[in-house]
């Protein structure tokens, strides 16, 4: 037996004998805003951390504080602070406190918000990690499985079998849901390859530089939505400027910046910066909108477009001010 009083063990933050250290892995609360609704932005909070917390103990991640945030930026989806700290997400949709968004949207933004407890930028460690945990939250949904995975936590099932044959209705009515439920799925969590770069049969009929172009791009558009960034004491969500924030800290901010996105001269719609015409009317982007989305580059070798903070391509390493590939020119003294 312990020679250290209960008491002390908990005045020195040590853990009791009886309690199960994988029991902290887990979300450990969750705040909504104090906005119309709140007790059902609260049972979002709840589920979306019960779904997520068999993947969590599998890792042995901690998530202090899950908490609704409604930042100025209507872009912004999801923020993860201090790698784990406090994931920050938005529910509603942006300048409607009313309507809520998905469920589905939610939970994949808390399992992009997790993948930042192990590592920062989006590469292809990040990748394989959000393909694998969505993987498992898929098989999770399908058998019902949430909080621990133990105990009451697991799905019930009737002792013994059926003590009869169900009858035929009630097998349609099952099949029928477990149909709608594989679908649900798929809408979630889309199977297929999502490695950085694509498809490897896609990759592997296309050169070394188009294959390097292709996952340049792919990093390229996920920072344009889903950025990682050492940030200074003060985030960007008006929310969390009340709560003490350490002086330096890993922040991961998911959605869209607003200063990189074009603004609809019609609609004022923020497109994303690469499309040509407008998500909502259709009007095509003009010469007044791209000065304003000036923020990427076309390299002239291998037309990527790059991020206007690198000087060279990121697929090709062509320099940003090129003229291009060098032209053959004759000798003005041939033929004098």
């Amino acid at each position: 037996m312990s020679s250290v009083p209960p008491h002390f063990q908990f005045s020195c933050g040590l853990a009791p004998p009886y309690m199960d250290l994988n029991d902290l892995n887990k979300v450990w609360e969750v705040k909504p805003l104090k906005k119309v609704r709140d007790d059902e932005a609260r049972e979002i909070l709840e589920n979306v951390a019960k779904q997520v917390q068999p993947i969590m103990r599998k890792r042995k991640w901690k998530v202090k504080v899950l908490s609704e945030f409604c930042p100025a930026n209507p872009s912004l989806l999801g923020l993860n602070i201090g790698g784990g700290a406090e994931v920050k997400i938005r529910l509603r949709r942006p300048n409607n406190e009313w309507d809520f968004y998905p469920y589905a949207q939610i939970l994949d933004t808390m399992l992009h918000e997790l993948c930042h407890n192990e590592y920062g930028p989006h590469n292809a460690d990040f990748y394989n990690l959000l393909d694998e945990i969505r993987k498992e939250c898929e098989e999770l949904m399908a058998k019902g499985i949430t909080g621990t995975g133990q105990g009451f936590d697991l799905p019930g099932k009737r002792l013994g079998g059926f003590s009869r044959q169900p009858p035929l209705p009630s097998l349609r009515q099952k099949a029928l849901a477990a149909a709608e439920n594989r679908a649900r799925l798929d809408v979630l969590l889309p199977s297929g390859p999502k490695r950085l770069g694509g498809d490897s049969s896609i990759k592997a009929a296309l050169s070394p530089i188009q294959a390097a172009a292709m996952a340049a791009e792919r990093r390229l558009h996920d920072d344009l939505w889903c950025g990682s960034k050492m940030l200074e004491s003060e985030g960007p969500c008006e929310s969390s400027k009340a709560s003490a924030i350490p002086e330096s800290r890993h922040i991961s901010i998911v959605g869209t910046d607003s200063k990189i996105m074009w603004e609809c001269c019609v609609c004022t719609l923020l497109n994303q910066p690469l499309a040509l015409l407008c998500g909502a009317c259709g009007t095509p982007k003009d010469r007044g909108n791209e000065a304003k989305a000036a923020k990427v580059w076309s390299c002239k070798v291998c037309t990527l477009q790059n991020s206007h903070e690198v000087e060279r391509c990121l697929a090709c390493g062509e320099w940003r001010y090129s003229y291009g590939p060098p032209v053959s020119m004759t000798d003005p003294r041939i033929g004098t």
